[in-house]
This record gives C-alpha cells, sequence and structure tokens, in this order.
C-alpha cells in the first residue's frame, strides 16, 4: 500500500495526518512519575531500572523523554542491540559518541574518555533497551564504565528498560555489582480503561478529526481487545482505521474492529483463547 493512498485517505476523512500513528503521552499523574524519575536519573547520572510487561509502551515512553531532554544539557544515547556482546557494546557506544571505534578494548575506552571531556557541562545519558536480554559481560562493561576513571561523580546517567523478570535477575550474584547501583525503579503499568479512551479520543482531536467517528461502543472494543497495552491499543486502532477508510465508511464500526482484531497477531485479550472457536456440536 503506498502512503500516497494513506495520505489521500486520511484527507478523505478530513485528518491533517493518518491516525493513530504517533503516540500520545497523557499528562496522567503515573506517567508524570515515571518521567519525573527518569529527570532525577538524568539529573543525577544515576541508575535507573524501567519494567514492565511486553506491549506497555516503555520503549516508547523513554523515546518521547528522550525527545524532550534538553540538548543544551544532555546528550542521549540509545541502544537496542541487545545481542551486543561487552566489546560489541564498547564500540557501539564509541561509535555513537562520534569517534572512530578500534578492535582492541583499550582504543574503545580512550574513545569514550575523549567523548566524554569533549561533552563538557552537557551529561552524558546511556539507555539500554531489552536489558534483560543483554549478556552478563555487556551489562558488566557499563558498570565499569559508570567509574571510568574514577572520578568523584558518576560518568553518565544509565537507563535500564526491561520486562518484569529483569529486576529479579540483576540481584543475582554476577549482576549485584550493577544492582547495588541502582538508584530508582520504575514500572510501566497496563492503561486503565478511562486512560485509554482518553488516548483513542485525543489520538482523533490531534489530526484534526471528531472523535466521534469512533463510537463509544466500538472503543470499547478496542479497549478490551488491547488489555490496556499501548502498543496493541495504537495497532488494533489504526488496524480499523484502515479497515474504514478502504471501505470507504465515515466512521469506525465494529465490523472494522472484527476484521483489525483478524489482521493483528498480538490481541492480547485473545492469547488466552482461541480466536476462531469450534463450531463443532457434540
Amino acid at each position: 500500500m503506498k502512503s500516497a493512498e494513506l495520505t489521500q485517505w486520511a484527507r478523505t476523512w478530513g485528518a491533517r495526518e493518518i491516525p493513530f500513528t504517533q503516540p500520545h503521552w497523557m499528562e496522567t499523574p503515573r506517567i508524570l512519575k515515571l518521567l519525573q524519575q527518569l529527570d532525577h536519573a538524568a539529573s543525577f547520572a544515576s541508575v535507573h531500572l524501567l519494567t514492565g510487561a511486553n506491549g506497555v509502551g516503555k520503549s516508547a515512553l523513554v523515546a518521547h523523554w528522550l525527545w524532550k531532554l534538553d540538548s543544551r544539557a544532555f546528550v542521549p544515547v540509545a541502544i537496542t542491540q541487545a545481542s551486543l556482546s561487552g566489546c560489541g557494546l564498547l564500540s557501539t557506544l564509541v561509535t555513537k559518541l562520534g569517534k572512530t571505534p578500534g578492535f582492541r578494548r583499550e582504543v574503545n575506552l580512550q574513545g569514550v574518555e575523549s567523548a566524554l571531556a569533549e561533552l563538557g557541562q552537557r551529561r552524558l545519558v546511556v539507555v539500554l533497551d531489552e536489558a534483560q536480554l543483554y549478556s552478563q559481560s555487556a551489562l558488566e562493561e557499563m558498570r565499569l564504565l559508570l567509574g571510568l576513571n574514577l572520578p568523584e561523580h558518576p560518568t553518565f546517567a544509565l537507563i535500564l528498560i526491561g520486562d518484569p523478570h529483569l529486576a529479579d535477575t540483576l540481584r543475582l550474584r554476577h549482576h549485584r555489582a550493577l544492582y547495588s547501583r541502582i538508584a530508582s525503579h520504575g514500572t510501566v503499568e497496563s492503561w486503565s480503561f478511562e486512560e485509554s479512551r482518553s488516548y483513542l479520543s485525543n489520538s482523533l482531536v490531534q489530526v484534526g478529526l471528531d472523535p466521534a467517528i469512533l463510537p463509544p461502543a466500538v472503543a470499547e472494543q478496542l479497549i478490551k481487545a488491547s488489555a490496556g497495552h499501548a502498543r496493541s491499543l495504537e495497532l488494533l486502532a489504526r488496524a480499523a482505521w484502515l479497515q474504514a477508510a478502504e471501505a470507504g465508511a465515515k466512521s469506525i464500526l465494529p465490523e472494522h474492529v472484527q476484521k483489525a482484531l483478524e489482521s493483528v497477531p498480538c490481541v492480547p485479550a485473545l492469547e488466552s483463547a482461541p480466536r476462531h472457536p469450534s463450531t463443532h456440536t457434540p
């Protein structure tokens, strides 16, 4: 499907952009608390742990926060390749800091030191996504970098994003040194019904659409199917809109949601039950 076709569909609906393509972050107390914890971690150059189930929006939340960081005070570096070894992680960090990586560890350490010296008063913020998948050597490399040259203050802020088991993993003996450095821990939870409904409504308003194009009963279908998972709700809502736009409709109807449920593989509320129950009568 060409992007021009999608854009035309959006215009036909009177939308400035394709709906449900940009995460909308509501200023709920829970979200604001998590953002405040991230702000504190960056300011104090401490280690922060952010956990939550798959699909609740951990990575999107941190990406949103990084985008809003003051570039005059902070230099963010996000690393998402959790398959990297300790040497690979160090080399990637050097590259993202604008230096040329080498084949020897000492060369890469010099690159990190040189980059940090050039930051001046700005503070480095390193984000490791899917941290539960990193090897022991990779996490140990990051821990050692935190104390590079034994400075008076920590070298940089480290944000670890992972699933609910990450905290327990870090408690294990071979990760205890890193675990002891964690200054704060936040948990991203599933959205409540009201938060989910607000997301759907505000996402439509953002692109210039009337929330009335998504009737309450249809919105409830989407919310229940997503089980409060931010990512799943966004995917399902967008798929339902695509079905409606392709059919030439001017609002999202139950049949569009049903087709969306059939086209999106991960539907949390249906994961424990078959999607197509047997019609066999005993």
